[in-house]
């Protein structure tokens, strides 16, 4: 996928999940694109089981877990989801700005993009 269509769908995603979402984690033009390249595979596709980016109430009974549940279903993989989600490339650090993003989740004080 050329960087332009990579960059005009997270655009979009960004977009579409913005209600709801003042407070929440940003992320880094860097993982903006593994969001576009691996999350949104499942997170941004509906009929897949995995909780779909902007769905408040999915994604508020996933997060009652807690972040530390939610980092180790990404790493381990959980139900459909593979180990890493689809991404070899995503540090722990991605990893827990992506779910604070795709949740909702305001990133904790001194939290690292």
């Amino acid at each position: 996928m050329q960087m332009r269509s990579v960059s005009g769908l997270v655009l979009f995603v960004l977009m579409a999940a913005g209600a709801g979402r003042a407070g929440a984690a940003e992320l880094s033009e860097r993982q903006s694109l593994l969001l576009a390249n691996n999350c949104l595979q499942c997170h941004a596709r509906p009929g897949v089981p995995a909780p779909q980016i902007g769905d408040a109430a999915a994604w508020k009974k996933v997060a009652e877990k807690g972040e530390a549940a939610l980092l180790a279903n990404a790493v381990q993989g959980l139900g459909g989801m593979p180990p890493l989600g689809y991404c070899s490339a995503c540090t722990e650090q991605d990893f827990r700005a992506l779910i604070r993003f795709m949740a909702a989740l305001p990133a904790p004080a001194g939290a690292v993009k």
